[in-house]
C-alpha cells in the first residue's frame, strides 16, 4: 500500500467524509509533485527539449544554464537537471527547504520565507553571476515558483523595504497582488528585470503557478515578464492605505527588446490541481463544482461563496489566499487554519471543510485544518474559546488540541492555497 503524504491521515479519518476529503487532498499534493509535472510537460528527443509545444534545439546554443527560486524549486531544478544534466554548465536554486537529494551539481541556497533576509540577498547574487555569465548564444531556464518574491531579493534596500511591506500589508489587509505590484517597483529583478538582466541570452521561464485566476505575470512578481504596471500603479496602492513616504520606488523595465527573446512556459496553476481534486472526489461519487474566481477576499465573503454552493452529494473547491487584518497581539497560525477555524460556524451536519497550503506549511509545520461538526464539539469540551482565538488569529493551538491540524512535512512545490467544502449524501 502507497503510504499517504498526510502523516496524520489515519488520525484525521474519524469518518467516512473526513476520509474522502483527505484522500480528495492527497491527490491535490500529487498533482503539483515536480517529477509529475516535469515528466507530464517536458519530453527529450536527442538534443531537443520540448515543453508543452514548444520546442527548442539546444544543440543550437553554446551553454545551457538552469537557475530558479521560490517554494519548492530545489526539487523542480533537481529534476530538471537529471533531464539535461550533460549539457547543462551551470544550476543555481533559490528555496525556502533545500533538499538533501538535490545533485551536487546544483549550487542550492536555503533563504528565508515569507520575509526576505540577508541570505537571500546573497543567494540572489550568485544568480545574477549566471546572468552576467550567460551570452548571445546561451539559453537560461528559469524555474518561477510562489514565494519568489521573497527569495529572490536584488539588494539589501530592496530586503529591508520588501519585510517593511510585508508586514504593513498584513497590517492593513492588502491583496497579494497589490503587495506584488509594489514589490516589482522596489526590486531591479522583479518585473521583468530578471529578463533584463539575462538579456541577450535566450530564456525560457517554467512557471509553476501559485496566483488564481490566470496571471502567471504576478507569480514571484513576474521576474521574466514583461510588466504593464507603472510606478504610478504602485505609488497609487501605497497612498491607498497610507503608505507612501514609507518606501522608494523605481520603474519596470519597458523596452520590448529585453523580451524578444523570452518564451515563459506554465508548467502547473493553482487551476490544474483544483480539477485535479474534482476529479478525485467525482471518482469517489461526488458532484464537483470549482470556483471560476480565486478567492482573495476577507473570511467571510469568502466563505460565502464557498457556501452558498452546498448542496448534498456535491464538493465545492476554490483556490486563492484568503487575506486578514492580523491584530497587534495576535497568535499563531496561517490563513488556512484562521479560515477553518471561521468556517465553524457555518458546517452543516454532514460538512467536511478542508483549507490546506499547497507547499505543506500555512505559516507553521502544518498544512492547515480539516473540520466538521464534531471540531466544535471538541472545542467546547475543551472550553476553547472559539470567538477569542478568532478575534486574536490564534488558530495553530485549536486545532493542535482538537486534533484536526492537517501534517504533510514540506511539500516540494506551491501553488498558493485550497479551500474546498464537502457534503455527504444524505444516508
Amino acid at each position: 500500500m502507497q503510504p499517504h503524504l498526510i502523516r496524520n491521515f489515519a488520525a484525521l479519518s474519524t469518518s467516512v467524509a473526513r476520509e474522502d476529503a483527505l484522500r480528495i487532498l492527497e491527490a491535490g499534493y500529487d498533482s503539483i509533485d515536480p517529477a509529475r509535472v516535469l515528466q507530464t510537460n517536458i519530453s527529450i528527443a536527442g538534443t531537443s527539449i520540448v515543453i508543452r509545444g514548444h520546442s527548442f534545439d539546444t544543440a543550437s546554443f553554446e551553454n545551457v544554464f538552469l537557475i530558479g527560486f521560490g517554494k519548492g524549486s530545489c526539487a523542480t531544478i533537481s529534476e530538471l537537471y537529471r533531464l539535461l544534466q550533460a549539457r547543462v554548465k551551470k544550476s543555481v536554486v533559490i528555496d525556502k527547504t533545500v533538499l538533501t537529494a538535490c545533485p551536487a551539481e546544483v549550487q542550492a541556497f536555503a533563504g528565508t520565507h515569507p520575509l526576505p533576509s540577508k541570505e537571500n540577498v546573497e543567494a540572489t547574487k550568485v544568480i545574477v553571476g549566471v546572468a552576467e555569465e550567460a551570452g548571445e548564444n546561451d539559453v537560461v531556464l528559469v524555474v518561477v515558483e510562489g514565494g519568489g518574491s521573497a527569495l529572490l531579493c536584488s539588494s539589501d534596500e530592496e530586503c529591508e523595504q520588501d519585510v517593511r511591506l510585508f508586514e504593513e500589508c498584513e497590517r492593513v489587509g492588502a491583496t497579494i497582488g497589490e503587495m506584488n505590484t509594489v514589490r516589482k517597483h522596489l526590486s531591479s529583478l522583479k518585473g521583468g528585470g530578471l529578463a533584463r538582466a539575462l538579456y541577450p541570452a535566450t530564456v525560457i521561464g517554467l512557471v509553476l503557478s501559485d496566483i488564481v485566476g490566470g496571471h502567471p505575470e504576478e507569480v514571484a512578481s513576474g521576474p521574466t515578464y514583461y510588466d504593464a504596471s507603472t510606478i504610478d500603479d504602485a505609488r497609487a496602492i501605497l497612498e491607498r492605505y497610507g503608505l507612501e513616504e514609507a518606501f522608494t520606488l523605481q520603474e519596470t523595465p519597458k523596452e520590448r527588446e529585453y523580451f524578444e527573446k523570452v518564451t515563459n512556459i506554465v508548467l502547473v496553476s493553482n487551476e490544474d490541481s483544483l480539477e485535479n481534486m474534482a476529479e478525485a472526489a467525482r471518482a469517489l461519487g461526488y458532484e464537483s463544482v470549482v470556483l471560476p474566481e480565486p478567492l482573495y477576499e476577507f473570511p467571510e465573503k469568502a466563505l460565502r461563496s464557498i457556501f452558498a454552493h452546498a448542496k448534498s452529494g456535491r464538493a465545492v473547491f476554490a483556490g486563492g489566499e484568503v487575506r486578514f487584518k492580523i491584530p497587534k497581539d495576535h497568535g499563531a497560525g496561517g490563513r488556512c487554519q484562521l479560515l477553518a477555524l471561521e468556517s465553524l460556524p457555518l458546517l452543516g451536519p454532514n460538512d467536511v471543510f478542508v483549507a490546506a497550503a499547497s507547499d505543506g506549511s500555512d505559516n507553521s509545520d502544518r498544512a492547515g485544518a480539516i473540520v466538521d461538526r464534531g471540531t466544535a464539539d471538541r472545542s467546547k469540551e475543551l472550553r476553547i474559546d472559539l470567538a477569542d482565538a478568532c478575534a486574536r488569529a490564534d488558530a495553530l493551538p485549536v486545532f493542535a488540541e482538537t486534533g484536526d491540524e492537517i501534517l504533510t512535512g514540506p511539500v516540494s512545490a506551491n501553488v498558493s492555497d485550497w479551500y474546498f467544502l464537502l457534503t455527504p449524501p444524505a444516508a
